[in-house]
């Protein structure tokens, strides 16, 4: 086998891992500037002004915040410019809803 194809078959074995193992998020938001925006999925426009007026409490300018599926439920991700306190913050406010 030539350097070519074991540099192919790398090239194909990481991408189809890389698809089978990549997070997929339910939704996402961007947060940038101090505004949120939704990249992709669906939210209502209430959880959406209660992660704005959590953001705007902790004075978070940058980073994300996902929701993907586990077990039937969505967990939250975020970004590593999300302070803890104000993921606690978001999570509490995500279980009461």
């Amino acid at each position: 086998m030539g350097l070519l194809e074991l540099v192919i078959l790398i090239a194909v074995v990481g991408g189809a891992a890389w698809f089978l193992f990549a997070v997929r998020f339910e939704f996402r938001v961007r947060i940038s500037r101090g505004s949120l925006r939704l990249t992709n999925g669906k939210i209502t426009r209430d959880g959406l002004s209660e992660l704005k007026s959590i953001c705007d409490e902790w004075q978070i300018k940058r980073g994300w915040i996902g929701g993907v599926r586990r077990s039937g439920r969505i967990k939250l991700s975020f970004s590593h410019s999300v302070p803890p306190g104000c993921r606690q913050q978001i999570r509490n406010m995500w279980e009461n809803r």
